[in-house]
Order: C-alpha cells, then sequence, then structure tokens
C-alpha cells in the first residue's frame, strides 16, 4: 500500500467534510445561513480542486488497498460525525 496515495486521497475526501459540515450546521440552524452557505460553496469548489489535483498524480485504481482504506477512514469519519451531532445535538 502506498501512504502517499492514502494521504492524498484522504486529504482530498477531509477537504470535502467543510461543505457536509456547513450544510448539517446550517439545517440545524447552529450558524447564519449566508456563512454556512458561504463554507459550503467554497468547500465545494476547495474540495473539487483538490480531487483533481490528486487525481492527476494518483489515478484511481481500486485495486490498490491504499484507495479503500482511504475511503473506508472517510466513511467512518462522516458516520462518526453525523451520530456525534445526534446524540449530542438532542
Amino acid at each position: 500500500m502506498s501512504s502517499t496515495l492514502f494521504t492524498t486521497r484522504l486529504l482530498g475526501y477531509l477537504v470535502g467534510l467543510v461543505p457536509l459540515v456547513a450544510l448539517l450546521l446550517l439545517f440545524r440552524q447552529a450558524i447564519p445561513q449566508t456563512l454556512a452557505l458561504g463554507l459550503a460553496t467554497g468547500g465545494t469548489v476547495v474540495s473539487v480542486w483538490v480531487q483533481q489535483a490528486a487525481r492527476k498524480r494518483y489515478p484511481y485504481n481500486f485495486k490498490d488497498p491504499g484507495e479503500w482504506w482511504a475511503l473506508g477512514v472517510y466513511a467512518a469519519l462522516v458516520i462518526g460525525i453525523i451520530v456525534l451531532v445526534q446524540i449530542y445535538w438532542n
């Protein structure tokens, strides 16, 4: 497993958490609408930019375990964030 591939792909996925968290906070009315929409828009643009740069350097190859590990860690983080928000927000 290539650690640089794992790190690069995971970073690309983690940048995508910014718009997800911004929208989650928007729907929970925890932050103002303009701030949440700005974070979501900016986060989406940066996420797409990072993913495109990573894809040029490391084309997707799901035969490499690093791809699956990065996707799995990202999925676990997203699920963990959603569960924590659900538990602590009520």
